[in-house]
């Protein structure tokens, strides 16, 4: 990659510079990343005057680093102001208050963005504390008194509609601002006395004597993930032509004033949303994509360790002129300052080859590309300048966060998988045991409750580190704070689910719960990452993302906390459960009593009648605090606090390694997998199975059972009979007392945890003489038995000493 001023193509009338984030989500990473990318943004915005700084949204997220600045020491901000505006005279800010989210704004307006769409975590907190982070607070006697200066930027969002807001209709105007009479807050705002918008639907920049249009662009489905207040929000259900009906003529408009460039930054969450919306747009060349973390990146971009881009930078396209455009994304949380090089013709037609590798891409916030750009580090930390400004912000964050990395719970040998790209897309370990521990503290007030339910877009980061060659351990000691290798914080618990949703109990149908699962996949497939992707507990179930949403489960069960099949709900893809039983399930509050995600909770409560629903907010029942304090009883936090202090201390660490999807149990995605809802299918012999059970045989040919595996699941290693020719059921429950007093279905066990403690499963098998014997299937941590049946015996592999065929 470049680190200088790019040559100017031969042919463009015109070479602009687009530096662009989003999701910068201020979290635990931000302490180590933040300054960096200040450091980047200023090199870049040094070696090119035609250069704007833009974010598509969600600058901000609930969690430690959001709510540090109201415990931050006030000076930080005087301090930060001062140095922005360049004051050292008398007339400096004094007075300057913390609140939530301010440290996130001060830290944006350090780096100098010009502006930001309005993405769904600004509303998370609901529109009034947006408005105490964006809009200044003015006092009466010059700068002394101001309490805050808000940002120095405007949001931008042609699709909300904030008149009927309170909080923010007084600094939302529906015009498209001119950016060169803009008052950009600070001295000149507060000398005015009259305060900027800081939310309109566009704005036009002149830059290098050239009109560009930037129009901002909210997720439409923003009023069913986050908090909207009174605001409206045009063009649901992510209806791109609606969408594009919305913006098209702030587009138009900015055309009519000139503008012949125009940049959409938009927070749609999904990038194949940009990618359709592009193509419905006239005049539209550029599309920063915000929302989906998708990390676009060239081959020579140095990435983070772990990370791996999903396409090249940038992603080339038409729009609805069929001129060329570009969408550009990055990874977020300042992991990386996407950079665009790009040039124009005379008529404003953007040339995608004069897009160089060597100059665009995403550049990782990391003390290496910083070095590599100035020399060294300290070169980029100079007193005033952006990164010091910023690194002196984030040191107001860290000591209220190694705080928090002091206060334990319980310890954990493996990695905890909460990353975006996993936990939007399969079952996690952290999935797993967040939903574990929601069940646990659900049935502690209510033991009929079965099943939990959370959305993978509530859980926002891993409890573990990425080492520097991208192999995953837990969480790292941190000695200033007392804690262990292995142990989890409270840091830990908050920052990975930092919304802190309460807990909420509902009874609803078979039939619904169903429902539910099938919403959880109803929006996965190839590049997906969906917020709604079920984490579940108390169920068992496999999809396929070829059939139509809504028809996607393909067998489903409710399971006990041995994992042993309750009761079938869904066999072959037909519902066979009860359609009037009910089911007690545990949710996060925000989809069972306000329909997040578009979670249909709300419709089945009344569907079915208050008394029926009876709905429960835990936090309204649970006065105990419990062990662990730092999280409000009947909320998610402490939910896994408890859980891990209860199961899992010093001595019991957690130890279940994450798998990619074709290991996952609980949500068995058929595109990486067999179906093993009723059974471990891809190692139960069925045919062998109808043969020497002629009785199940014909409940199979009469409809009774999908096929032997779910006899099996349900009935059938109770009653003693074999699921294969190598599984002896009667001999593995014999010679494994624990296994049966537990009364847990033995092939399964074997599958989960028996071949891995060295048990055997019949007198013709020996686990461990086949692991020893099999070195390469011992590395890979695989199923003995299931290798054998797979593939052993065709390559010769067994011997008298380990199997008997």
């Amino acid at each position: 990659m470049s680190t200088s001023s790019p040559a100017h193509a031969s042919g463009d009338a015109f070479t602009f510079q687009l530096l662009h984030a989003s999701d910068l989500e201020g979290g635990v990473d931000a302490i180590d990343r933040a300054a960096n990318f200040a450091a980047i943004v200023d090199h870049f915005q040094g070696t090119m005057s035609n250069t704007l700084t833009l974010s598509a949204g969600d600058n901000v997220i609930p969690g430690p680093f959001f709510n540090a600045a109201l415990f931050t020491d006030a000076a930080v901000f005087n301090t930060a102001a001062n140095a922005l505006f360049g004051l050292t005279s008398d007339e400096m800010y004094a007075a300057l208050e913390g609140a939530r989210g301010r440290i996130d704004m001060a830290i944006m307006n350090a780096i100098g963005f010009d502006a930001s769409a309005l993405g769904n975590h600004e509303f998370d907190l609901a529109t009034d504390t947006m408005a105490d982070y964006i809009r200044p607070s003015l006092g009466g006697e010059g700068l002394a008194d101001d309490e805050w200066l808000g940002t120095t930027f405007p949001y931008l969002s042609a699709n909300l509609d904030f008149s009927a807001d309170g909080s923010l209709s007084g600094t939302a105007t529906t015009d498209i601002l001119d950016m060169s009479t803009y008052v950009h807050g600070g001295p000149t705002e507060s000398a005015a006395g009259t305060e900027s918008p800081r939310i309109a639907p566009g704005a036009l920049f002149t830059v290098g004597g050239e009109l560009i249009g930037v129009v901002g662009a909210t997720t439409p489905m923003l009023d069913t993930i986050s908090s909207t207040g009174d605001v409206v929000v045009a063009a649901g259900d992510n209806n791109m032509t609606a969408l594009a009906a919305i913006l098209q003529p702030v587009i138009d408009q900015m055309i009519a004033a000139g503008s012949n460039k125009i940049i959409l930054t938009s927070h749609l969450q999904q990038i194949a949303l940009e990618k359709e919306l592009v193509g419905l747009l006239h005049g539209v060349d550029i599309i920063v994509a915000g929302g989906s973390d998708t990390l676009l990146a060239d081959e020579t971009d140095t990435l983070r360790p772990g990370d791996v881009a999903a396409e090249t930078y940038p992603y080339v396209t038409t729009n609805a002129d069929g001129d060329a455009a570009v969408i550009v994304s990055t990874d977020g949380e300042y992991s990386y300052v996407g950079r665009l090089v790009v040039g124009f013709d005379e008529n404003g037609v953007l040339n995608p080859d004069s897009i160089s590798a060597a100059d665009s891409g995403a550049y990782a916030s990391t003390d290496a590309m910083v070095s590599s750009l100035y020399g060294s580090t300290d070169a980029a930390f100079t007193e005033g300048s952006p990164g010091d400004q910023v690194r002196e912000l984030v040191a107001g964050v860290e000591a209220i966060v190694t705080a928090q990395d002091g206060t334990l719970t319980g310890t954990t040998d493996v990695f905890l998988e909460g990353r975006r790209a996993q936990v939007r897309t399969q079952e996690t370990n952290l999935g797993d045991l967040t939903a574990d521990a929601n069940l646990a503290l659900a049935k502690s007030y209510d033991s009929s409750v079965m099943v939990s339910i959370k959305n993978g877009g509530g859980i926002r980061a891993q409890i573990g580190e990425v080492e520097s060659d991208g192999t995953l351990v837990a969480p790292q000691g941190n000695a200033d704070a007392g804690k262990d290798v292995g142990d989890v914080s409270q840091l830990d618990i908050v920052n990975a689910l930092r919304f802190n949703n309460g807990l909420a109990l509902q009874t609803i149908t078979q039939e619904q719960l169903v429902q539910v699962l099938e919403h959880g996949v109803a929006e996965s497939g190839e590049g997906a990452t969906p917020g709604q992707f079920a984490q579940v507990a108390g169920v068992r179930y496999s999809y396929d993302t070829s059939l139509e949403a809504g028809s996607r489960i393909v067998n489903a069960a409710i399971v006990d906390d041995n994992g042993t099949v309750v009761t079938v709900l869904v066999a072959n893809g037909q519902f066979v459960g009860d359609a009037n039983g009910t089911v007690r399930v545990v949710g996060l509050d925000f989809l069972v009593e306000n329909g997040g995600d578009s979670f249909p909770f709300p419709t089945f409560a009344e569907a079915l009648g208050a008394e029926t629903a009876n709905v429960v907010n835990l936090g309204d029942v649970l006065t105990d605090a419990g062990t662990s304090t730092f999280a409000d009883p009947g909320s998610e936090q402490d939910a896994l606090a408890e859980y891990l202090i209860a199961n899992h201390p010093d001595g019991r660490a957690y130890a279940g390694v994450d798998t990619d999807a074709s290991g996952d149990l609980r949500i068995q995605n058929l595109d990486a997998r067999d179906d093993a809802v009723f059974g471990t299918k891809s190692w139960f012999d069925d045919a062998l199975y109808l043969a020497t059970n002629d009785d199940v045989a014909a409940a199979v040919r009469a409809g009774a059972f999908a096929n032997g595996a779910q006899h099996y699941a349900l009935y059938g290693w109770a009653e003693g009979r074999d699921p294969n020719a190598f599984f002896d059921t009667s001999f593995y429950l014999a010679n494994n007392a624990d296994v049966a007093e537990a009364g847990v279905n033995p092939f399964e066990h074997y599958a989960l945890y028996g071949w891995r403690e060295g048990r055997d499963p019949s007198a013709a098998f020996d686990t461990s003489a086949y692991l020893d014997a099999n070195a390469d299937v011992a590395d890979a941590a695989v199923n003995p038995l299931q290798h054998l049946m797979g593939y052993g015996m065709g390559e010769g592999r067994y011997t008298d000493d380990i199997a008997t065929p």
